[in-house]
């Protein structure tokens, strides 16, 4: 078997900054002779090391890797992998650009369509991003990263019953969602702390509508914390009834004489 490695003069390339390797292009550092074969054998190598490199947080040197392996392999997932690392360097055009081309590549990938929806969403340009999103919930409904990413956008635009439908179903698919790190899916930000306490609110309805107490009064604890203006609301809701005789509840928020 061949055994492929990188020169001195690469590997001194590969470890300057993020934006280096780019300008210079990483067509410079690929012999334009290489048979199909040696190509798809260099982006596998590559590739390998810019997983190594993001496993580690070095991302500016898994961005590196990336770059080599899409110019020996466009391959939709590759680029996929591109945008992530950018996006972990706060590049969030080239990771866009990348996201894109992804999708392009093959329109049929839900990671692509989903990172791309939570790029645009990240940048509030809520249209694209919905556009994006509902075409990944379309190809697989089950992906709970996306019902995330709509929920944001749906918040970004005011639609605040959109955007409750969305984050119940994300925590219905994962519960554990906000707290979880999908590598090949990127998660948009909640922006505002009233944002933050109305999800919160939301999360502890969703909670108790599963059964789930504990996470419920957790929930609107962090509610209470962020001020939300309308906590006094789980009084009224039919939706917190098992709660009302729990006095874990008063103790969190009081009762409307």
């Amino acid at each position: 078997m061949k055994i492929i490695f990188l020169s001195l003069a690469t590997a001194a390339t590969l470890a300057l900054p993020a934006g280096v390797v780019r300008a210079q292009t990483a067509q410079a550092l690929l012999p334009n002779t290489a048979t199909a074969d040696s190509r798809q054998l260099l982006a596998k190598n590559y590739e390998l090391k810019g997983d190594i490199a993001r496993a580690r947080e070095q991302y500016a040197s898994a961005m590196n890797w990336y770059l080599l392996a899409v110019r020996s392999n466009p391959d939709s997932a590759l680029y996929v992998k591109l945008g992530i690392a950018e996006m972990k360097l706060g590049d969030m055009e080239h990771a866009r650009r990348d996201f894109a081309q992804a999708v392009k590549r093959n329109p049929a990938n839900v990671d692509a369509l989903n990172n791309l929806g939570a790029v645009y969403c990240l940048q509030k340009k809520y249209r694209p991003s919905i556009r994006y999103l509902k075409q990944a919930l379309a190809l697989d409904e089950t992906k709970a990263a996306t019902h995330l990413n709509l929920a944001e956008a749906w918040m970004g635009q005011k639609q605040i019953d959109r955007a409750m439908t969305e984050y119940a179903r994300a925590l219905e698919l994962d519960a554990d969602i906000l707290n979880s790190t999908d590598r090949e899916g990127v998660f948009a930000q909640i922006q505002t702390p009233e944002q933050r306490a109305m999800v919160d609110f939301m999360i502890a309805k969703a909670y108790i509508k599963r059964g789930n107490v504990e996470g419920a009064l957790d929930y609107l604890r962090r509610a209470r914390e962020q001020h939300f203006k309308d906590l006094a609301t789980v009084w009224n809701d039919p939706a917190f009834a098992r709660l009302w005789k729990d006095p874990r509840l008063a103790e969190i928020v009081k009762p409307k004489v």
